[in-house]
């Protein structure tokens, strides 16, 4: 069986149709139960799958392939807490053939809000996991690590924003998409059904018009939404209609036909206003719509030299990974051209969905599972010059925008202050489980206030600013164990600042890193701040010098000994931060002996030493080992002669300062590899 979690959100709706095929029999016969619940999974009822599944279950406990099967089922069907207990379950039984079970696990676990369970779940993948898809797996848990990092900072919901959940008028206890407010109309996508859809074992019902997402409209009065009305305008028969947005003005409306279940096939449609009246709609042209691909998510929106743009997502080929954000430009008598991919500052090797572009600020709205996320799906937000211009890395729009369940559909309602998003975290409307199905969010921002930093990064020597910087946001840890986690990236000019927003009562560090740079960085919180405010950061960085000396002090050894002491390795902990703050430097670390002593005993002992450092460094703060070379320069290398203190023994019974000065560990830097900091690309 094969996941497929990607192409069964693009409709969400299925994931309630309940296949009632499994009848009963005078004795169980295994495989003909598996091959109806896998052909059910294939069919799209999840649900229906489970069920047969778990009859399996009961009958052999042990099928491993089963207990798989039904974990995936459940992590489609988003109930996360089954889907983590039959992950773990799958995993036990077949650590080597359900070896991703951990990662699923994991994943599920963290998607529950469970975040410091969902840790060393994704640290044991990351040190027990050598699939085929190693490297991809391994990036992925070690991006939701940092996502639940973010998450333990950032759970607590904004007090200046309000989130609402709309009533029974408008969400159904099935999947509710898409808002749209148009005047004082708010348009969504619906399957509108209190009750639970069956699904006869021929599939007979799959395209009955009950069980098909439709669109519905409710008019706003206030914060009251009248009872959901169909709209039949642009129904197909047998298809999903759904993902519906206005351009600017109104008079354009786009929506998607969809077809199919677990594998769904979209196509992106414009409407016109006549008058009073929408025409049918039209299905854009082939470039837009390309064959074998889903088209869908589509957004009109202005940029800021006036053109109109079409943001849309496709999982077509040329993109980065799952369903990419694409745009295409229409042309003045309206014809869409080309789509072009929205680049890597948007698309991660993973899913993104729903753009919504404000032409006003220039910011793309987004939702990706492939950034640093509370969840599953994550609302993103980042800034444009261009469709393809994003001037820094997304910025994650945290609680409670987001949760630890999969958030989208962001949009404006009347004006920027208040609008929708869409989310399937408890509390919404449900036949089955407590986060099956989407529900329609309202936010308002409540006293809103505006916090920033403007950073700018000089040269410590000389004074002058710095271009061609690269200057990290993170939200600081005060637990170690957790790390700081990046919220924000840009790159500096020689004349402008670097500006990025805050919120209130967070402890905030400002990183900046430039080639040919030791790596420089700043603490700064907005505890306390109850006003619109703007902090300025600078950074000044020191220029990394060559084959320079730097003296570790405090690494002891016992005589005549090379292992290392434990109060040596807090020293060691200070260089290995600088190796992760400057990730091209490379280092020679060297160990000195005093003068006394054979030569070559020293050369050796030194050596043993110098190894003993490299190797914690290696082994245990896993630094790569080509970035640091061992080197025990024995007595060869000495500051200062001890000959002339008298008080300096020149036999090996006590001591002096000299002789300790010469006893010395140091690090150099030696050179640079050749590969680019932060690359985006």
């Amino acid at each position: 069986m094969t996941f497929s979690k990607k192409t069964l959100l693009v409709t969400c709706c299925v994931l309630a149709l309940v296949n009632c095929f499994a009848g009963k029999a005078d004795k169980f016969d295994k495989k003909l139960y598996k091959k109806e619940a896998d052909d059910a999974f294939k069919d799209g009822s999840i649900f229906g799958a489970a069920d047969l599944y778990i009859q399996i279950l009961q009958h052999d406990s042990t099928e491993t392939s089963v207990l798989y099967n039904l974990a995936e089922c459940y992590y489609l069907a988003k109930d996360y807490e089954l889907a983590a207990v039959y992950f773990k379950r799958s995993y036990k039984a077949d650590a080597v053939k359900n070896a991703t079970s951990l990662y699923y696990q994991a994943l599920n676990t963290k998607m529950q809000g469970k975040y410091l369970e969902a840790l060393p779940l994704f640290r044991q993948f990351l040190k027990t996991y050598t699939g085929d898809d190693a490297v991809k797996m391994k990036k992925w848990a070690h991006t939701e690590i940092d996502g639940c990092n973010f998450a333990l900072k950032e759970s607590k919901p904004d007090p200046s924003v309000k989130l609402t959940h709309l009533g029974k008028e408008v969400n159904s206890n099935y999947a509710d998409q898409a808002p749209a407010l148009r005047d004082d109309q708010l348009y969504f996508s619906s399957i509108h059904s209190d009750t639970v859809i069956t699904m006869k074992k021929d599939k007979s019902d799959a395209k009955k018009e009950g069980n098909l997402m439709k669109l519905f409209s409710s008019k706003v009065s206030g914060d009251t939404y009248a009872p959901a009305e169909q709209i039949k305008t642009f129904s197909q028969e047998g298809k999903h209609i759904s993902n519906g947005s206005f351009n600017e003005d109104g008079t354009k409306f786009f929506y998607t036909i969809c077809d199919g279940l677990l594998k769904p096939k979209c196509d992106i449609y414009m409407s016109q206003l006549d008058g009073t009246d929408w025409d049918k709609g039209k299905a854009l042209n082939s470039a837009i719509n390309l064959a074998g691909c889903t088209n869908t998510y589509p957004c009109l929106a202005k940029n800021a030299n006036g053109t109109e743009t079409l943001y849309f997502v496709s999982d077509r080929e040329g993109g980065k990974g799952g369903l990419d954000i694409w745009y295409s430009i229409m042309s003045k008598n309206g014809d869409f051209g080309a789509p072009k991919n929205a680049g890597s500052k948007i698309n991660s090797d993973r899913d993104e969905r729903s753009p919504f572009f404000d032409s006003k600020t220039n910011t793309l709205y987004f939702s990706s599972e492939g950034w640093i996320g509370m969840g599953g799906l994550d609302i993103f937000k980042a800034q444009s010059s261009g469709p393809e211009k994003y001037t820094s890395n997304p910025e994650n729009l945290g609680a409670p925008f987001n949760s630890p369940c999969n958030d989208y559909y962001f949009r404006y309602g009347k004006s920027s202050k208040e609008g929708y998003l869409v989310s399937n975290r408890p509390g919404i409307f449900s036949v089955r489980g407590k986060t099956c199905c989407d529900d329609i969010f309202t936010y308002q921002y409540i006293n809103q206030i505006f916090l920033a930093v403007k950073t700018r990064v000089f040269d410590d020597a000389t004074k002058i600013q710095l271009a061609s910087a690269t200057v990290n946001l993170s939200l600081q840890s005060h637990n170690a164990e957790e790390g700081d986690v990046t919220i924000g990236t840009d790159t500096t000019t020689a004349e402008a600042a670097v500006l990025f927003n805050l919120k209130q009562n967070k402890l905030y560090k400002i990183t900046a890193t430039r080639s040919g740079y030791f790596t420089g960085s700043q603490t700064f919180n907005t505890e306390g701040i109850t006003k619109s405010d703007t902090q300025t950061v600078d950074i000044y960085l020191k220029k990394l010098e060559k084959n320079k000396a730097y003296r570790l002090n405090n690494i002891y050894y016992d005589f005549d000994k090379a292992d290392l002491r434990p109060e040596s390795k807090a020293t060691l902990d200070t260089l290995y931060k600088i190796l992760i703050e400057n990730p091209t430097i490379i280092i020679e670390l060297s160990s000195h002996t005093d003068s006394r002593g054979a030569e070559d005993y020293n050369l050796n002992l030194s050596q043993r030493r110098a190894e003993s450092c490299v190797n914690y460094l290696i082994n245990e703060k896993a630094i790569p080992k080509e970035r640091i070379i061992a080197k025990g320069y024995g007595k060869n290398k000495l500051l200062e002669d001890c000959s002339k203190y008298p008080e300096c023994p020149q036999t090996q019974n006590g001591d002096c300062p000299c002789h300790q000065l010469n006893r010395r560990t140091e690090f150099k830097i030696i050179g640079e590899l050749d590969i680019k900091i932060n690359d985006n690309e």
